[in-house]
């Protein structure tokens, strides 16, 4: 395999400056496809900063960034919303159009292909009936549940079959039912696509029972990377990951 398709994501030396200070420092991660990863932290840790250096929204102050064996500094134009097309967000505090219907919403990320409107109808109903959103189409964003909006949310990121999927704040709006159809769905694409995920949440247990990587911020940091096993283990003696994790020495 070579270097341009070894790695779904791959951060050498990141960092990233916000007000004059650091709110990354030398961050390095990679990805294989198919593999998921899971960002935790506390608040402030740097977890939504990451995930728009990902996206490609905000450009670091030094380092490099390759997603799908791009780097993102040396696309614009025309390649750069290619590359986002292989690419689903879903990000926090919502970004769902308040004066849309859920079905117009979702075709958004298929307004600028050149799929015809029978094919963005088609992909519309398999990815509503995928996360139980039949019947709401016509719905606007305000006369549906918080959790409902991020499953429309998701649907549109999933809606062109992306090869990766950035989720910032897994769990928002989730309940542990919603959590586990959720993964359901996930790990099936993983399964069938080997969809890479990267997700950051404030709950260092929330993939608990599927197979992910965990790595730990904190002040801009990168404290670990590794298996959640090996992520207790080490929390029992490194001080400052144990306080990044649960808030306690």
């Amino acid at each position: 395999m070579d270097s341009t398709t070894a790695h779904a994501l791959q951060l050498t030396g990141v960092y990233q400056h916000v007000n004059g200070q650091q709110a990354l420092v030398d961050v390095d991660l990679s990805l294989a496809p198919g593999e998921w990863l899971l960002i935790t932290g506390p608040n402030g840790a740097g977890k939504s900063l990451l995930v728009r250096l990902i996206l490609g929204l905000d450009r670091p102050s030094a380092g490099t960034i390759r997603v799908l064996g791009q780097h993102l500094d040396r696309l614009d134009g025309g390649a750069l919303r290619a590359h986002r097309h292989e690419v689903g967000a879903v990000l926090q505090g919502g970004s769902l159009l308040a004066s849309a219907s859920v079905i117009e919403n979702l075709l958004l990320p298929l307004r600028a292909t050149p799929m015809s409107r029978a094919a963005m109808a088609r992909a519309a109903r398999l990815v509503m009936t995928l996360l139980k959103l039949d019947g709401l189409e016509n719905h606007p964003p305000r006369a549906l549940s918080l959790g409902q909006r991020r499953q429309v949310e998701l649907a549109r990121a999933l809606i062109h079959q992306p090869r990766l999927l950035v989720w910032d704040g897994f769990s928002d709006g989730l309940d542990t039912a919603a959590i586990g159809e959720t993964l359901d769905v996930l790990g099936n694409l993983r399964e069938n696509r080997a969809l890479t995920l990267i997700a950051t949440d404030n709950r260092p247990e929330i993939l608990a029972g599927v197979e992910h990587r965990i790595a730990v911020l904190n002040r801009g940091r990168m404290l670990f990377d590794g298996t959640p096993e090996a992520l207790q283990a080490a929390a029992q003696t490194h001080l400052e990951l144990r306080a990044a994790l649960w808030g306690t020495l």
